[in-house]
C-alpha cells in the first residue's frame, strides 16, 4: 500500500514538474513572441521616422535655397554670388568627404576635361536662374520653371526615342496653358526676367539631357558629380564676373560700409515690407548659407530617395512648388490678380499632373 502511494506521488509529481516545464515553454515563447513583434515596431517606427525626417530636409532645402537666393539676387551682381556659394558647396563636400562622409576619387585632370561640358551648361543653368530672379517673383519663377518638363520631353522623344503617354501631355498642357495666361496677367510683367526665364529652362533640360549621356560614358558617384560641377564652376564664373567688372562693385559693397541694397526698379519686391537691403554682415551669412543649402540639398536628396523611394522622392519635389509659391507670394508681397492666382494654381496642378503620369507610366 504504502508503495502504490509513493508511486502516486512521485507520478502526480512528475506531471507537476511536465506541465510546469511547458508553461516556461509556452511562456518562452510568449515573450520570443512579443519581443519579435516589439522589435518590428521599433524598426517599423525608425523607418517611417527616417522617411519623414528625410522628406522634411529635402523640402527644408529646396524651399531655402530659392527664398534665400531671392533675398540676394537684387543685392549684388548674381554671378560674383555664385562663384561665393559654389565655394562654400566645395569647401562642405570636400571637408565631407575628409571626414569620411561621402566618398568619390581625388581631383583628376582627365576626369575634369570630360565633365567640362556638362559643368558649362550647369553654370549657363545657375546663372540664368539668377538673372531671372532679379526681375520676377517667386510664384512666377515656380510656375515658369516647369516649362523646362516639355522642352525635356521633346528632348527625350527626339535624342532617346522615349515617347509621352497621354497623361503626361495633357499635364503638359495644363502648365503651359496655366503659365501662359498669369504671364499675360503678370501685374509687374518684365521682358527682360521671362527672357532670362525661358533661357533657365532651355539650360535646365539641356542639362538634364546631356546628363542622362554623360553618367553612361563617365562613371562619377553622386557626390563626385557636385564636387566637380561646383569646383569647375568657380572660374568659369569668375572670368565671366570679370568680364563683366564685377569685382569692383562687389569689393565696394562688401568694404564700404554701406549698407547693400536694391536697386533694381523692375524687382517686385522693390517697394515690398522686405527691403533688399543687408549690411556685408548678413550678405555673408546668407550667401554662405545659401552655398551649405546647396550642398545639404544633395545629401538630401539620396537619403530621401534611399529612405522612401523615387517615387515619393518625385512626389515631394512637385508637392514642393506649392509651399515655395505661397511663401514667396506673403514674403515678398507679391502682386497677383486673382485671375493670376487662379492660373498658378491650375499650373501647379499641372506639374502635380505631370509627375503622377510620369510615376505611372
Amino acid at each position: 500500500m504504502n508503495e502504490r502511494i509513493g508511486e502516486d506521488n512521485s507520478g502526480l509529481l512528475k506531471r507537476k514538474g511536465d506541465e510546469e516545464e511547458n508553461a516556461e515553454i509556452v511562456q518562452g515563447k510568449e515573450r520570443t513572441d512579443r519581443n519579435f513583434w516589439s522589435a518590428k515596431k521599433i524598426q517599423g517606427v525608425c523607418v517611417v521616422s527616417s522617411g519623414l525626417m528625410s522628406c522634411l530636409l529635402y523640402s527644408f532645402c529646396s524651399i531655402s535655397m530659392v527664398l534665400t537666393n531671392k533675398l540676394l539676387a537684387s543685392s549684388l551682381p548674381p554671378i560674383s554670388l555664385l562663384a561665393m556659394q559654389n565655394l562654400v558647396a566645395t569647401v562642405c563636400v570636400m571637408s565631407c568627404k575628409y571626414l569620411g562622409f561621402v566618398e568619390y576619387n581625388d581631383f583628376e585632370w582627365k576626369m575634369a576635361m570630360a565633365w567640362l561640358p556638362v559643368n558649362i551648361i550647369f553654370v549657363g543653368m545657375l546663372s540664368s536662374s539668377f538673372f531671372a530672379l532679379r526681375y520676377l517673383s517667386v510664384p512666377m519663377i515656380t510656375v515658369f520653371k516647369q516649362l523646362s518638363n516639355f522642352l525635356t520631353l521633346l528632348g527625350e522623344w527626339y535624342l532617346f526615342g522615349h515617347t509621352a503617354t497621354p497623361g503626361a501631355i495633357f499635364a503638359i498642357l495644363i502648365m503651359i496653358l496655366g503659365a501662359t495666361v498669369a504671364a499675360d496677367l503678370d501685374i509687374d510683367f518684365s521682358a527682360i526676367g521671362y527672357a532670362w526665364q525661358l533661357i533657365n529652362c532651355v539650360m535646365t533640360s539641356a542639362y538634364v539631357l546631356y546628363l542622362k549621356h554623360a553618367v553612361t560614358t563617365i562613371k562619377l558617384p553622386k557626390f563626385g558629380m557636385v564636387f566637380y560641377n561646383n569646383l569647375l564652376s568657380i572660374p568659369l564664373l569668375l572670368v565671366i564676373a570679370a568680364c563683366n567688372r564685377e569685382f569692383s562693385t562687389v569689393y565696394s559693397a562688401l568694404y564700404s560700409g554701406v549698407p547693400i541694397q536694391n536697386t533694381n526698379n523692375n524687382d517686385p519686391t522693390h517697394n515690398s515690407s522686405i527691403k533688399q537691403q543687408h549690411t556685408a554682415t548678413t550678405f555673408l551669412i546668407l550667401n554662405f548659407f545659401a552655398g551649405a543649402i546647396g550642398f545639404v540639398l544633395n545629401f538630401a536628396s539620396l537619403w530621401c530617395v534611399s529612405a522612401t523611394s523615387a517615387t515619393t522622392y518625385s512626389i515631394v519635389g512637385a508637392l514642393n512648388k506649392v509651399p515655395i509659391t505661397i511663401i514667396g507670394f506673403f514674403l515678398f508681397e507679391t502682386h497677383i490678380t486673382r485671375n493670376g492666382a487662379i492660373s498658378i494654381a491650375a499650373s501647379l496642378c499641372g506639374g502635380l499632373l505631370y509627375t503622377a503620369a510620369k510615376i505611372y507610366k
